[in-house]
């Protein structure tokens, strides 16, 4: 009876004493969990990308390169923020029924003001985080094409070739305003070529062109060699003056 007395001692003592440690152990384990989900909540993006911050629907905040903590009814966009080169050709018939092809070439980014970066990730969605962002560059090549087939089919081949930096201010003015509601800047724009499709009309134009350069030529030749004569005339003129006087002493 006695060293079952003692057992019970030596076991009260011993749970008496893990108690503490017991106590420790749930206490770190709670503070690992609760650490853990903390850091759920902490969000961060690279330098070079966009960090939109979501909270039932609208924009709570936005930033390149940006880190903070977010509440958990929060949602979180993160897609690159860069410049994007995009190039298409749009071909139409001018006014004489002939048919152009011009080329043009445009830079894009997300727009900085406002709620830009969320309009563009509700327009574009995951696609602004690939390499190529596809139904953006289509969009916009799209919308211009449309711009410059208006503008071509009522002009001359003429105008086209000669006015591109009316064609270019065009697709500025009209294109700006529209894609400020995707969330989308348009950097710059560049008419990079003016093509005749039609090779004959276009040697036809390059005859034209090398016959009227060919008459400017003649004509200046003749200009100059006409007042070459003129000036031999006004010589000759004064030498015979000078002979007379010579002849009457």
């Amino acid at each position: 009876m006695f060293g079952l007395e003692i057992i019970d001692t030596v076991i009260t003592l011993g749970l008496k004493s893990m108690v503490p440690l017991l106590a420790l152990w749930f206490a770190y384990k709670g503070a690992l969990v609760i650490y853990t989900y903390v850091m759920t909540l902490f969000v961060e993006a690279k330098p070079n990308e966009w960090l939109v911050i979501m909270r039932n629907g609208k924009m709570v905040s936005a930033g390149i390169g940006a880190a903070t903590m977010i509440s958990p009814w929060d949602s979180v966009a993160i897609f690159p923020s860069r410049l994007v080169k995009v190039e298409f050709n749009t071909q139409q018939v001018t006014i004489e029924m002939q048919g152009v092809e011009v080329s043009t070439m445009l830079e894009w980014n997300i727009d900085r003001n406002g709620e830009g970066p969320m309009k563009a990730f509700k327009n574009l969605g995951s696609d602004l985080c690939s390499s190529n962002p596809r139904t953006a560059n289509l969009m916009l090549g799209d919308m211009c094409s449309a711009i410059l087939r208006a503008r071509i089919s009522n002009s001359t081949i003429d105008e086209i070739i000669k006015e591109r930096k009316q064609l270019r201010d065009l697709i500025l003015k009209e294109t700006t305003e529209i894609v400020k509601g995707w969330g989308v800047f348009l950097e710059t724009v560049e008419i990079t070529d003016v093509r005749i499709c039609s090779r004959t009309l276009f040697g036809h134009m390059q005859t034209k062109f090398r016959e009227t350069q060919k008459q400017t030529a003649v004509l200046h030749k003749m200009q100059v060699d006409n007042e070459i004569e003129m000036v031999q005339l006004d010589h000759d003129l004064e030498q015979a003056k000078r002979n007379a006087n010579t002849h009457k002493t």
